[in-house]
């Protein structure tokens, strides 16, 4: 556990310092840096990664004014330079994804590759977030987690009793963080950018994904210069969490591809 301080409050990292090749992965919204406990548990042992729990998420303050995206951005790169990271592998789930984007755009010299799971340059709709802004104002996390989730998992897992972990996760995340983030990833849309990023990019999608579905996933790597697109048969939203061994293996050639 390690903690960084920013203008707008304490950030939560988790760092693991290792001789290999360095690896910096962003949660989704509603989630904190546990989702990639079984992802890191099964990286070769000397590889370095370095986690972290974004504004309003985890053990992370909620920053007391709005923000957007690029803002998430620069969160990261200071807590890169903070731990003494120049350049990653950056590995970012749905805003992860999202964020991992703009770390590319802003400062691709920091960026060995990306790995961008269920995401997108443009998440939903304004329309759509500002809905889901309403309905947490009046119901509060908790009335709205339940149906988030099959948003978030395949079939397979919804089955399962660790389904319930990532509800009670989600409902006790930050309202008013939860919100603001929400607030950023509809002012959001890099769709026209996506030709300037040149990092070698591996992209994921999950055939039971309703946040990014997978035709939103396949545009976003036929619009990337250098990408490989892996979809997985029986996930949603969430491989690193419903998929860990099939993501690895995949992480794994990726990264193995690309360093020196």
């Amino acid at each position: 556990m390690h903690a960084l301080d920013l203008e707008w409050g304490t950030m939560h990292l988790s760092l693991s310092n290792g001789d290999g090749p360095t690896l910096v992965f962003l949660n989704s919204l509603g989630t904190d840096l546990r989702m990639w406990d079984a992802v890191c548990a099964l990286l070769p042992t000397d590889w370095a990664t370095l986690r972290m729990d974004k504004r309003g998420h985890g053990l992370s303050d909620t920053a007391p004014d709005s923000y957007s995206i690029p803002d998430l951005a620069k969160d990261v790169l200071a807590a890169m330079d903070n731990v003494g990271i120049n350049r990653a592998v950056v590995v970012g789930c749905s805003i992860g994804g999202l964020i991992a984007q703009h770390i590319a755009l802003m400062a691709p010299e920091r960026v060995l590759g990306l790995v961008l799971s269920n995401t997108a340059p443009k998440l939903g709709s304004a329309e759509d977030w500002h809905a889901r802004i309403e309905m947490i104002n009046e119901s509060g996390m908790r009335a709205v987690a339940e149906g988030i989730l099959p948003r978030w998992f395949g079939p397979e897992f919804l089955m399962k009793p660790e389904v319930n972990l990532w509800r009670t996760l989600l409902a006790r995340t930050d309202q008013a963080g939860y919100v603001a983030t929400c607030n950023a990833i509809a002012g959001t849309d890099i769709t026209e950018q996506l030709s300037e990023i040149a990092a070698p990019t591996l992209v994921f999608a999950g055939q039971h994904d309703l946040a990014t579905p997978p035709n939103v996933i396949a545009a976003l790597a036929a619009a990337l210069p250098d990408a490989d697109l892996i979809s997985f048969e029986t996930t949603g939203h969430l491989p690193a969490i419903e998929a860990p061994d099939a993501l690895v293996d995949a992480l794994i050639s990726f990264v193995k591809r690309i360093t020196p």
